[in-house]
């Protein structure tokens, strides 16, 4: 069970948080700059984020009978539209004038945002101390992968709860978990919407991510919720399915920043900057078009999620109804 925890986070997040072949890692990138940086920087991070964990909760508007349930896993793959790719950015330029470290504010264009080239931006020049010296580039990402494993068990009156789940463990120094919990009521199983002749149901969800460095410290963390309305219908082993919805991501960013100023008396002095910053998802709707093939115990299902952030969400699966 612990190798499977560690191969689903390394697929997941490991590319990003700790980096890939030997680059900068998220964690490297993000820690190097300030607040004023910061929202511009990771925004389409938190989008990206935002829109996987919601990607794939539901597959279908029917509900399973009392304890019927299904086992799946979500392979999806998030697009990073260009315009995410870049964002302006204002830094500090700081120098000493008559003694005094004065800072003056620098407006830079298309400086890259996490998934942007990876050209880092210089902000020092030869006569002056940069706040940051130097704004990291991107991944240079077009689209990002999310795998994502999940069990849905039906309850009492047309309910269902799903779970998404990897337990608290260790990996690279940093200790990690995720747990998601959602639920979906099909409509069409209350009386007097019996006759309606496909599926409708309501669902929702709350999923969280947290990340703590070896002394427990909690370094970043993600809230996500959601609401969809569904419906499907089945047709033999065809079954067609749309939702609409609405969501929201919060991450929050908990890090120290450290940076130099000139020193009126000789060379630079380091100062450290708590950043305490929660930075919002970009998406807060998303249409959903796919279907399931049924196979007896075994079924697979695509769909196309029409968010900011398009993304294609293939799911194989068992399920016993």
């Amino acid at each position: 069970m612990k190798t499977l925890k560690v191969i689903l986070f390394i697929m997941i997040l490991c590319p990003l948080i700790y980096g890939q072949d030997g680059d900068e890692s998220l964690t490297d990138k993000v820690t190097s700059i300030g607040e004023g940086l910061l929202e511009g920087y990771t925004q389409p991070f938190t989008t990206a984020f935002g829109t996987a964990v919601v990607t794939g909760l539901f597959h279908s508007a029917y509900s399973h009978g009392l304890l019927g349930f299904d086992l799946g896993m979500r392979v999806m793959y998030i697009h990073i539209p260009d315009d995410a790719k870049y964002f302006t950015a204002t830094a500090l330029r700081c120098y000493l004038e008559s003694g005094e470290v004065v800072c003056d504010s620098v407006e830079l264009d298309g400086v890259s945002t996490i998934f942007g080239p990876d050209e880092e931006t210089e902000v020092s020049t030869a006569d002056a101390i940069g706040v940051p010296p130097v704004i990291p580039g991107g991944f240079d990402l077009g689209g990002v992968p999310f795998v994502m494993p999940q069990l849905n068990v039906g309850l009492l009156y047309g309910s269902e709860i799903a779970i998404r789940y990897l337990p608290s463990f260790t990996y690279e120094g940093s200790k990690l978990n995720f747990l998601g919990v959602g639920i979906k009521q099909e409509l069409t199983k209350i009386p007097g919407m019996q006759m309606i002749p496909f599926a409708i149901a309501i669902g929702a969800a709350y999923q969280t991510f947290n990340v703590r460095d070896e002394e427990g410290i909690e370094v970043l963390n993600s809230r996500t919720w959601c609401v969809q309305l569904l419906a499907s219908k089945r047709i033999a082993v065809f079954e067609p399915f749309i939702a609409a919805g609405i969501e929201g991501t919060d991450i929050h960013f908990h890090y120290d920043f450290e940076y130099e100023l000139p020193n009126p008396i000789e060379g630079t002095i380091v100062f450290t900057e708590p950043i305490d910053v929660t930075i919002s998802s970009q998406t807060n709707y998303r249409a959903v078009a796919g279907f399931t093939l049924s196979m007896g115990f075994f079924y697979v299902h695509y769909d196309f999620n029409m968010s900011r952030y398009k993304t294609h969400n293939l799911i194989a699966g068992l399920t016993f109804r």
